[in-house]
């Protein structure tokens, strides 16, 4: 299989980025660029030289003159459905940016969609391609600590993002909790059950709404994880992947400012992390690429992110109703 044609829809803010990556893989063509704003697209166009013929604001046109395989869905979380069906319907597969939707319903018809019209739907949940977490999974899937009994995670941050993040109800669980939800799952190998979470608004705080939030969670196999997040740190702040200790019968790791350590009798070992050719956005779109050369399920499709996306909606109705709420998906 040779280069597959990529159309990538959104191109504003985060989205950009997305180009550069896929001009930088040389399993990928960029087809073209399509953006509903025409200043922005025309910004873009020239930022990456990309011609004026690749260009365009209507995604039909553009799926019609270049002829795509793939498409990179970056619009919008609200936008996600409606781009993603009309790709399906048009014989494309999708790789879309997280969060998979904003609400879980369409989350579900975009992957029940997919199934039907024999199609590949990825999300790129870039934080789970890094070498770090993927590390920690070899270590504990080689049963150096023994099978996993509880976990702590600690995420502290103090970023003034200004516009809209700042008016969320719940900027941290939905905005930034998908990424420690997922490599969650990611390493300990197993799916949410249930949950309880706590929000609240510190008096200092710059955002509107709560932006703070404790959560206890019950994994398969009986893990439980504790997990404290905040994103009005005023004092030490962790690394954005937060601080992590993952607790077995032989021993714990620790993961914390970029390093991680295997700590067992008093004694504490370093480890290195695996060495990767490709990390993050990079991985994830290889991964995507892997998929529809091999006809596979990528290894964060649709389906599978449904369970990383529960739990944001889950945490959310948990903290409204005070209330543990067992993991639903459909």
């Amino acid at each position: 299989m040779g280069k597959i044609k990529i159309l990538q829809v959104g191109t504003g803010n985060f989205g950009k980025s997305w180009i550069e990556i896929i001009k930088k893989s040389p399993e990928w063509e960029l087809a073209g660029i399509v953006d509903i704003n025409r200043e922005t697209l025309q910004s873009v166009a020239h930022e990456y030289n990309i011609p004026e013929e690749k260009c365009f604001t209507s995604i039909e046109e553009a799926i019609k003159k270049t002829d795509p395989s793939a498409l990179m869905n970056a619009t919008p979380p609200q936008f996600h459905k409606n781009v993603s069906l009309l790709a399906f319907d048009a014989g494309l597969n999708v790789i879309v940016e997280k969060p998979l939707s904003n609400n879980i319903r369409d989350a579900q018809d975009m992957v029940s969609y997919a199934e039907k019209k024999g199609k590949k739907l990825m999300v790129s949940q870039n934080y789970r391609y890094r070498n770090q977490p993927r590390t920690i999974r070899n270590v504990i899937e080689n049963g150096i600590i023994g099978r996993i009994g509880y976990a702590t995670i600690n995420f502290q941050k103090g970023p003034h993002f200004g516009g809209f993040r700042e008016e969320m109800e719940y900027p941290l669980l939905i905005d930034m909790a998908i990424h420690h939800f997922d490599l969650m799952r990611y390493i300990t190998g197993e799916n949410p059950v249930s949950l309880y979470a706590k929000s609240w608004n510190p008096y200092w705080s710059w955002f509107k709404r709560d932006a703070s939030v404790n959560l206890s969670i019950e994994f398969n196999n009986n893990i439980q994880v504790s997990y404290s997040g905040s994103w009005v740190s005023t004092g030490r702040e962790t690394s954005w992947d937060g601080d992590w200790e993952i607790y077995g019968e032989k021993g714990s790791i620790v993961w914390k400012n970029g390093r991680i350590y295997f700590i067992s009798n008093g004694k504490t070992e370093e480890i290195e992390p695996i060495k990767m050719e490709r990390e993050d956005r990079y991985l994830s779109l290889y991964e995507f690429y892997c998929a529809l050369k091999e006809n596979r399920e990528p290894e964060t499709s649709g389906k599978d992110n449904l369970y990383s996306l529960s739990m944001v909606f889950t945490s959310i109705e948990s903290a409204k109703n005070g209330i543990p709420v067992s993991i639903r998906l459909f």
